[in-house]
């Protein structure tokens, strides 16, 4: 690896407050298949299964200590949030993932897909979990130290309650009459793991965003859109 690449891990994992023993695992967290197959290294797909598994017993676990009194359904909302695509490429984004990501030969991309920046963070919560000996207490700590009250303040504020499609609808509605309208760009990926790309737009706003899901690609080029109407008012 490249000196500034590895400089680049240093510095993100004292964003995450972890200093790895076996640094190999931190770079096949970042490792897409795409430049594992050229360079003979292992990808992050594995870990990303296991990393899945990790962070819906995080949330699930902060959720039932904050909310002791929530119904199941609320919990289960909450929850469906918390892990979506969506929030967990928030989290992503905060740390930079992209600048690290390993894809096709280069170690930067600017065009990371949303439904990539997701799945490296499962497989970077994996790769803390396996290096630290499988400790799930140490693993839960420091992702309670990094979100637990970011995840209690998002719950508080109902910001899981979002939906973008309809917050744009309404805007729409509001200003013109009119709704947006929504096209699959392309449809990429074996059936078990499609990667879909949407592009939502109205009058001369228009976005274009991935995700595992249409529905979940709809809410990030919905939310794309919306920021891009409230934006020009400014």
């Amino acid at each position: 690896m490249h000196a500034s690449f590895s400089k680049g891990l240093n510095d993100l994992q004292r964003a995450i407050g972890y200093q790895f023993r076996d640094e190999s695992l931190l770079v096949q967290a970042l490792t897409h298949k795409s430049y594992a197959g050229e360079h003979g290294l292992k990808s992050y797909e594995t870990l990303e299964f296991l990393g899945d598994s990790l962070i819906n017993f995080f949330v699930v676990d902060i959720l039932l200590s904050e909310f002791p009194n929530a119904s199941e359904g609320e919990l289960a909302m909450m929850k469906s949030y918390l892990v979506s695509e969506e929030h967990l490429h928030e989290l992503a984004e905060e740390l930079s993932l992209d600048a690290y990501i390993l894809v096709g030969g280069k170690k930067r991309n600017n065009h990371v897909s949303t439904s990539l920046m997701a799945d490296t963070f499962e497989a970077l919560w994996a790769a803390v979990y396996i290096d630290c000996g499988r400790s799930a207490d140490l693993t839960k700590n420091l992702f309670n130290t990094l979100y637990r009250n970011r995840i209690v303040e998002t719950v508080n504020k109902k910001d899981y309650k979002r939906d973008y499609k309809t917050l744009l609808q309404e805007e729409t509605q509001r200003r013109w009459k009119e709704r947006p309208t929504y096209r699959v760009i392309s449809i990429e990926g074996p059936h078990h793991n499609r990667v879909f790309e949407v592009e939502c737009g109205i009058r001369e706003f228009r976005a274009t965003a991935r995700g595992r899901s249409k529905k979940t690609a709809q809410q990030l080029a919905a939310k794309k859109v919306l920021e891009l109407i409230q934006s020009s008012e400014g």
